[in-house]
């Protein structure tokens, strides 16, 4: 039995496929793009208006060539996406910071650190910068490029999304033309043209893709690289009032953003994905540290395996706006079903706060070791021969102890030792201050912030991408 099927059997799985059908074929997906509408037509799809209408059988002929595993080429280290692996990225999304009591607008300094800490995690498999808040003398070239330079110049790991910033370029009339330099970019500095970077596109529920997702689509097909459909709906809001509803309205509007793809290049690989979650009714807001979003990681798990595509979901989320009890209830919750669910990509997987909006360094941490620990977890009870130590008890016997020497290699195999939690006795804790677990935790930021090193970087590569690189910061971070 699959983990998903704890929560939801494979027929429930084909009630949804069923659904979603339905939804395709009679109520269609809206595509505000007049060349995406050309496209369906000259494959025999019915359109109508701006509406596109998806049989059966032309689905899933068209899901038929993706492959459920590619890999991510890069010179710092491939990254396999599909199967039993899981890609791990860290918080991507926000632009604001909580230190102490405070949350505030995260700075050019704030992002570097944040950077720093997934860059130097003993968990996270791709790195990041946020889109900088402040580019003054910057280039228009530099605007628009810097972050993803400064991505490929100082991160020591793949760092999978590497986008334009359309917003401080002020040039988002012109996504396809962006996103199809920013991958001849990459391949120059890769040198060569393999799969490297993973564009995401979302869905606007209900039903419907935008002109900006599409544009990027298009330009990723073009420059044949892999992409990834994700939509965030709202139930009551912009989805229906059920976990099952909403999974069926999203997951037709996944398909067929996927069949675009496939239509325009067959077997261009795909990461089926949802970060669909609850809305907050007394505050009409997304909720993502609730039971249904770890339900909705466990339906996107049967999905993706019914359509036999790698899939994204889940990360370590929470609503909480400090680093709390809340956020380490919720988070706890979120990465397990993640984990559990067997999800291929986890994006926003440590120091999510504030509903993807908010960043701390401390619970970035935290959610490395809940990482740790739930993957200890999830391998379960090792019961081979060795492991029942029947020679150690036949000699140590009654009343002996079997603390002897060094501390064997199967005890740190078999047993977690934390880095962070306190597990002191309680008088040593007291007499040591009775810092909380925050406070006990900031020097371990400010070690971890210490101990990065930028790569070293071949002139070759690094005359590709120096342009871009505005002059205060080609020397360092």
């Amino acid at each position: 039995m699959k983990s998903y099927e704890k929560y939801i059997s494979k027929q429930g799985i084909e009630k949804i496929h069923e659904q979603t059908l339905r939804i395709l074929s009679e109520v269609g997906v809206k595509f505000e793009n007049q060349e995406a509408l050309e496209v369906f037509k000259a494959h025999g799809v019915r359109v109508e208006n701006d509406t596109v209408f998806i049989d059966e059988k032309t689905l899933m002929e068209a899901l038929q060539n993706i492959p459920s595993q590619f890999i991510l080429s890069s010179f710092k280290g491939d990254l396999v996406i599909g199967g039993d692996n899981t890609v791990f990225r860290p918080l991507g999304s926000n632009i604001y910071i909580q230190t102490g009591k405070e949350i505030r607008k995260m700075d050019n300094a704030d992002i570097f650190d944040q950077f720093k800490l997934a860059d130097t995690s003993p968990v996270i498999t791709g790195s990041h910068i946020n889109l900088l808040t402040k580019t003054p003398n910057f280039t228009p070239e530099q605007k628009t490029f810097a972050n993803m330079a400064l991505q490929m110049k100082y991160a020591n790991k793949p760092t999978v999304t590497l986008y334009p910033n359309t917003l401080a370029s002020g040039k988002e009339s012109h996504l396809r033309a962006l996103f199809k330099e920013t991958i001849q970019i990459v391949n120059r500095f890769e040198g060569n043209d393999k799969y490297h970077i993973l564009p995401m596109l979302n869905s606007l529920s209900p039903l419907t893709f935008d002109n900006a997702p599409i544009e990027k689509l298009f330009a990723t097909c073009e420059a044949n690289q892999p992409l990834w459909i994700v939509p965030c709906a709202m139930p009551l809001m912009t989805a229906p009032p059920s976990v099952a509803s909403m999974m069926a309205m999203t997951n037709a509007e996944q398909l067929a953003g996927i069949m675009l793809a496939q239509l325009l290049r067959p077997g261009i690989p795909v990461i089926y994905g949802n970060t669909s979650a609850s809305t907050n009714m007394h505050t009409i807001q997304l909720s993502i540290g609730s039971p249904e979003t770890a339900l909705v990681c466990y339906v996107t798990a049967g999905l993706a395996d019914y359509y036999h595509l790698p899939f994204r979901t889940g990360g370590g989320l929470s609503d909480a706006k400090d680093f709390d009890a809340q956020s380490g209830i919720e988070s706890m919750m979120m990465l397990y079903a993640s984990l559990d669910c067997g999800s291929n990509f986890i994006e926003h997987a440590c120091g999510t706060l504030g509903t993807f909006n908010v960043i701390n360094f401390e619970k970035f941490l935290m959610d490395e070791e809940i990482i740790q620990m739930t993957t200890h977890l999830l391998r379960g009870v090792n019961c081979s021969e060795d492991r029942f130590c029947f020679e150690e008890i036949k000699a140590t016997g009654a009343r002996g102890t079997f603390l002897k020497g060094r501390t064997p290699k199967m005890y740190r195999e078999e047993f977690y030792q934390s880095q962070y939690m306190n597990k002191e006795d309680p008088n040593q804790w007291q007499n040591s201050g009775s810092k909380s677990l925050k406070e006990s935790m900031e020097p371990a930021v400010k070690k971890r912030l210490e101990s990065y090193r930028p790569p070293e970087i071949s002139k070759d590569r690094l005359s590709v991408i120096e342009p871009y690189i505005p002059e205060c910061y080609r020397l360092g971070i």
